[in-house]
């Protein structure tokens, strides 16, 4: 193994056999290696994710009767029964359940996979800073899967949608309704991860505090775009209430660079 000196002070080991060069980058203990070994290793760490995503499938499956009858009679009226259109219908809805439960529980892992994929070239406080993303990114999950449940789903099926029972007879699709069910859950508990994202970008130095700040026109663009298409309420009060709260997220996250 042969030592060369670059032009900017840094040493570059070079090896006879294999015909690849390495050498350190700014952090200590980090060596670059070739794009196509890091594009490996990235692919590699998304499929553990994506071969948990399914194991958590899995594993919610046997009890997702048993939640989307819960489910049912929280937000339906429990006079009127479930619908299937198609013999597979049941089982879609219920796989349906099943991924909300296995994406709150996939994303801190994502999150700990990008650590493990970044972790050589950070700095120490940037290692605690993404040690400190996992488990919040976790409760961030929970609690936007929580106002969804216990707000938005409420304000659809009890408050709204079923007004319409006067003059017309209701007959719900399973696989519809637990879809809007589902696409609320797993919307807001996503939604709910916009700080940590934020918060990432700027200390990872992906875009600047003050341009977020002088852009607030265009980022609350972006949040009225993305929340017409998060959620599946045709009278628009949800998309106002996703609106809302990633507009306090977004400030929130300012907040949070600032005092940290």
């Amino acid at each position: 193994m042969n030592s060369q000196h670059t032009g900017n002070g840094t040493t570059a080991s070079t090896g006879k056999n294999s015909g690849i060069n390495s050498y350190t980058s700014g952090v200590p203990g980090d060596t670059e290696e070739p794009l196509m070994v890091h594009l490996l290793e990235l692919r590699n760490r998304l499929a553990i994710v994506l071969i948990w995503l399914c194991l958590g499938i899995i594993i919610a499956f046997p009890f997702s009767a048993k939640g989307m009858l819960i489910v049912w009679k929280e937000f339906i009226n429990t006079d009127l029964y479930m619908t299937a259109y198609s013999p597979l219908e049941w089982t879609f809805a219920r796989l349906k359940l099943c991924f909300v439960f296995a994406l709150g529980t996939s994303i801190p892992l994502l999150f700990y996979q990008l650590y493990r994929f970044t972790g050589k070239g950070l700095y120490p406080h940037e290692k605690r800073f993404f040690l400190k993303v996992i488990p919040a990114s976790f409760l961030l999950f929970i609690f936007g899967a929580s106002i969804g449940y216990f707000i938005v789903l409420p304000i659809m099926f009890k408050y709204i949608l079923f007004y319409s029972g006067d003059m017309a007879t209701a007959q719900l699709s399973v696989q519809d309704t637990l879809s809007a069910v589902t696409t609320i859950l797993s919307g807001f508990g996503i939604v709910f991860q916009l700080p940590l994202l934020v918060v990432f970008a700027v200390k990872m130095g992906l875009v600047e505090y003050q341009t977020l700040k002088r852009q607030r026109v265009l980022v609350y663009s972006v949040i009225m775009a993305v929340s017409l298409f998060l959620s599946p309420d045709p009278t628009f009060i949800a998309q106002i209430v996703v609106a809302f709260l990633l507009g306090v997220l977004f400030e929130f996250s300012l907040l949070l660079i600032r005092l940290f």
